[in-house]
């Protein structure tokens, strides 16, 4: 079984309708796949989260029975690859619960708000505003996002700023901001602070800074927030060695 399968059908895996033989060869991926072993274990994680929010309550007796006579009756329904049913919740409260974690979800650090930070980030696409300024970056920002670019005043003179270009990620509005040091390139994304938790795979305290780091694809995204922004840098090194970069730009 390969990453992209694992990633695909994580969900069914957990809600345990996978064979026996798809099971199996799930499960040796996890153990010889620790990037999808974080995956499975974060939709279980959330999955719990789910359940342990939903209200315990009775569907009304008249609900239960239209329910039971469509199930008795399968031929009055179309026909549906999955059904899924609640029947100790009202349709419109899980409706309600689940667009509710789901916003808290998507609009946080989520997997995939990560995953495209490092294919844009990968992608290599051309800068749209050329420049060495910090200041000039952030001007060039001004009219073009709903909210202030604010570069981060990196001690590194070395670490140097080329140039920038819009960019989203997860559905909002990012800065995408190019980075270069000793003949690497870095890309740092600055957006609106989507709230929720910031933990992930690694967090570490520089100074006031808490940085939390985690390895895709062999980049590492390094992610921390400031003054209701958000900033997630890429680069292509480890994290130990990502770690050292930042204590540098960040050292007083």
């Amino acid at each position: 079984m390969r990453c992209e399968d694992v990633r695909r059908f994580a969900q069914v895996y957990l809600d345990g309708e996978f064979d026996e033989n798809d099971r199996r060869s799930l499960e040796l991926h996890l153990r010889e796949c620790p990037q999808c072993r974080r995956q499975v274990e974060y939709e279980h994680r959330f999955q719990a989260a789910i359940r342990a929010r939903l209200p315990r309550v009775q569907a009304p007796e008249e609900l239960r029975q239209r329910l039971h006579s469509k199930l008795l009756h399968p031929g009055r329904v179309h026909p549906v690859r999955r059904i899924l049913l609640w029947s100790s919740v009202p349709a419109a409260g899980v409706l309600v619960l689940l667009l509710s974690l789901t916003w808290t979800v998507t609009s946080a650090f989520s997997p995939r708000l990560l995953e495209e930070a490092v294919e844009r980030h990968s992608r290599q696409a051309p800068v749209e505003v050329a420049s060495e300024n910090r200041a000039d970056v952030e001007e060039w920002f001004r009219s073009k996002v709903d909210f202030h670019v604010a570069l981060p005043p990196f001690a590194d003179r070395e670490f140097r700023v080329v140039g920038a270009r819009l960019s989203h990620l997860a559905e909002r509005q990012a800065a995408q901001v190019r980075y270069r040091q000793a003949g690497r390139e870095y890309s740092l994304f600055v957006f609106n602070d989507p709230g929720g938790p910031l933990d992930l795979q690694r967090c570490h305290r520089l100074g006031h800074r808490k940085l939390c780091l985690v390895e895709k694809r062999g980049y590492t995204v390094v992610v921390w927030r400031s003054r209701g922004l958000a900033y997630s840098l890429v680069g292509d090194l480890p994290a130990s060695q990502m770690l050292e970069v930042l204590n540098a730009l960040f050292s007083p």
